[in-house]
């Protein structure tokens, strides 16, 4: 291998290196196309990605160029080629290798708009496909340089694109698990948000615990009028919770009393701020002994 082909095959491995660790998928691309720049040496590079039969590009990165780089991305995304059978990148599709075009504008193989979007004299492109199956393509060329591709280019760009497939399929992989694992932890919440709601009342199975509860209601009742309006918004747990807030007991004090977990004590504490649209406990207290009466609040 020649000295040049020996500092192609570096860059490659460079380049292939810093992708490592990429968490999104959108930054991998950008990230390949600006290591296909600065770690192998080529002036210009689109990444694309096939939908349905069309190619659209998902990132341009242009050498001290970023606005003609902007542009052309603007120009391509609203515009962009079909994937007919005369098209280059079509044949790529069926033969899973690279290719060096050295004549583009009378190549009847490529897009002439992009040909004459870009003026390029030569360009070397590489299909994407993890797992064998082609979801996009690297484009490259020496524009600004004033230099042909040739065939160590092609080969080397074509290295560093099996490289980015294997890549995109771990990204793709890793982003499926972050979404699984967001959703179980979403699942869980849930759960115990429904297990508080279905255990608001609880069934005492320690010894004492039906005195307790009676002694708890038996207070409650002394203070909360017969009419009032508060029966309706709380449940008979939830009333005896809130009257020994009343009485200044903490969590727990409450859950010792009632001979449940501060886990289920706090949970009623929750529901009764809700349902009582109180900020804190104090202003729940205020509006149970405002409410405890008969009468309008």
């Amino acid at each position: 291998m020649t000295e040049r082909g020996h500092s192609l095959l570096a860059g490659v491995q460079q380049g292939l290196s810093h992708l490592r660790g990429v968490g999104s998928l959108t930054r991998l691309l950008e990230k390949a196309a600006q290591e296909l720049g600065q770690t192998v040496g080529f002036d210009r590079v689109i990444i694309s990605r096939v939908v349905d039969s069309y190619l659209v590009a998902e990132c341009v990165w242009f050498r001290d160029h970023a606005e003609e780089a902007k542009t052309l991305l603007d120009a391509w995304q609203s515009s962009p080629p079909e994937l007919t059978h005369l098209l280059l990148e079509t044949e790529l599709v069926r033969r899973r290798s690279a290719a060096l075009v050295t004549d583009p504008i009378n190549d009847r193989r490529t897009y002439k708009p992009l040909m004459q979007a870009t003026a390029t004299t030569s360009y070397v492109a590489a299909p994407i496909a993890p797992e064998g199956r082609v979801i996009g393509f690297v484009h490259a060329d020496q524009h600004y340089k004033g230099a042909a591709v040739d065939l160590l280019d092609r080969d080397a760009l074509w290295t560093f694109t099996e490289g980015l497939g294997y890549a995109i399929e771990r990204t793709v992989l890793t982003e499926r698990l972050r979404a699984q694992r967001d959703g179980v932890r979403q699942m869980v919440v849930s759960v115990d948000a429904l297990t508080s709601e279905l255990f608001a009342a609880d069934v005492d199975m320690v010894e004492g615990g039906q005195e307790t509860r009676e002694i708890g209601h038996a207070a409650v009742s002394m203070v909360i009028a017969p009419e009032s309006r508060i029966r309706s918004l709380l449940t008979p747990r939830e009333l005896e919770v809130l009257g020994l807030m009343a009485e200044g007991s903490t969590n727990g004090d409450i859950a010792n009393r009632l001979v449940i977990s501060e886990g289920t004590v706090k949970s009623h504490v929750k529901h009764i701020l809700r349902k009582l649209r109180a900020a804190n406990r104090a202003e729940a207290v205020s509006r149970f002994m405002r409410l405890s009466q008969v009468g309008p609040a």
